[in-house]
């Protein structure tokens, strides 16, 4: 008797085998972390947003996590529990390593970070701690080495306790961290060009704009003070502003040179924040020369 040819397997059938392997499972982190990356980037929010972000940041991460350290004898079951209790982790020490490291905690490098750490940790698991991971199909099928579950409640209870209280300990270095201040005071001629020439003739005007950003985490009074130190020859100049956070403010001076010399011309700012004092924030300075036109000749 002649026995029913064997169907070809769907193309649904030998994806999902694919995915079953360790390679499978290699390739399909890396392509997803790198495509969830781009979606998030041209879709920022929305149903795609949220279908993508969920398991890029609650399982994506944990789960290459456990293929380094839990997947030799672990059940399937346990396997999931810790890549979403791991992922946890991760993100959380991810945001704090922004957080305090000049990068930054922005949605920008959360992306990145979480797609570097995924595409890293699956190259580290593949190239260096490869040995005795991948599955090896036996070809006696009493030779199958069927894994010991683990403890999947005590799992859930230490990795979820865990996270709790480094959540709670990182949460508490973010909020009362001291973020570096953004805010910008700079100093250009009447063109907004570098000052080069620090020489005048007597009877000439002096013209300097002055540049600031408030880059504070909030609504903030700007005040910039311009005056040439000890002399009572110059005008004394002092404006001030409120900026909102990320607005720019550009400042004209312009000073009458009536008197031969050198000079030094400064300039404060000084920051105020509500009803708390001001305090001076920098200081430009530079000196420059008056003389009369026979002297340039």
């Amino acid at each position: 008797m002649n026995s029913a040819p064997k169907s070809e397997p769907s193309p649904l059938e030998t994806l999902v085998r694919f995915l079953e392997t360790d390679n499978g499972q290699r390739l399909f982190v890396c392509i997803f972390a790198v495509v969830a990356t781009l979606l998030l980037l041209i879709f920022p929010g929305g149903a795609i947003a949220l279908a993508v972000g969920i398991p890029f940041v609650f399982f994506v991460p944990g789960f290459t996590v456990v293929r380094m350290f839990f997947w030799k004898n672990t059940s399937p079951e346990a396997k999931f529990v810790l890549s979403m209790a791991l992922s946890i982790l991760v993100v959380i020490f991810l945001g704090l390593f922004l957080a305090l490291t000049p990068i930054g905690l922005s949605s920008d490098s959360a992306r990145a970070s979480l797609m570097t750490f995924s595409i890293g940790a699956v190259a580290l698991e593949a190239l260096v701690l490869r040995s005795s991971r991948d599955s090896v199909t036996p070809s006696n099928e009493k030779d199958r080495i069927i894994p010991k579950p683990l403890k999947t409640d005590k799992v859930v209870a230490s990795m979820l306790a865990v996270a709790l209280v480094v959540s709670a300990v990182s949460l508490g270095l973010i909020v009362t961290a001291e973020y570096p201040s953004r805010t910008y005071f700079a100093l250009t001629d009447e063109n907004g060009t570098v000052l080069s020439n620090f020489t005048f003739e007597v009877n000439t005007t002096l013209t300097v704009v002055l540049h600031m950003k408030n880059g504070e985490d909030g609504a903030r009074n700007f005040t910039v003070v311009g005056y040439v130190l000890n002399s009572t020859d110059y005008p004394h100049y002092s404006y001030s502003k409120v900026l909102q956070d990320g607005e720019v403010w550009s400042q004209t001076m312009t000073f009458e040179l009536v008197e031969s010399g050198h000079f030094r011309l400064d300039f404060d700012l000084y920051i105020q924040e509500e009803q708390l004092p001001p305090y001076k924030y920098g200081n430009l300075h530079f000196w420059f020369g008056v003389v009369y036109p026979s002297a340039l000749r």
